[in-house]
């Protein structure tokens, strides 16, 4: 499982980027607003953290 954001919800709170013990995000620039992206979703562990911390509830864990 990897964690899937939707970005339409998103608001670039980043609190996804600032939780993962994996490093599973990075930093982009997406409709002019500093938004975190899944750049390794390989190296998900699937502690959810992500998702409890988003304050959009725009991330959920998908199957691969």
């Amino acid at each position: 499982m990897y964690p899937v954001i939707d970005y339409h919800r998103c608001n670039g709170a980043l609190a996804c980027y600032e939780v993962c013990p994996a490093e599973v995000f990075d930093i982009d620039e997406i409709d002019r607003v500093k938004k975190a992206v899944v750049a390794r979703p390989e190296n998900c562990i699937e502690c959810e953290q992500c998702v409890e911390a988003c304050p959009a509830d725009a991330i959920e864990l998908v199957e691969d």
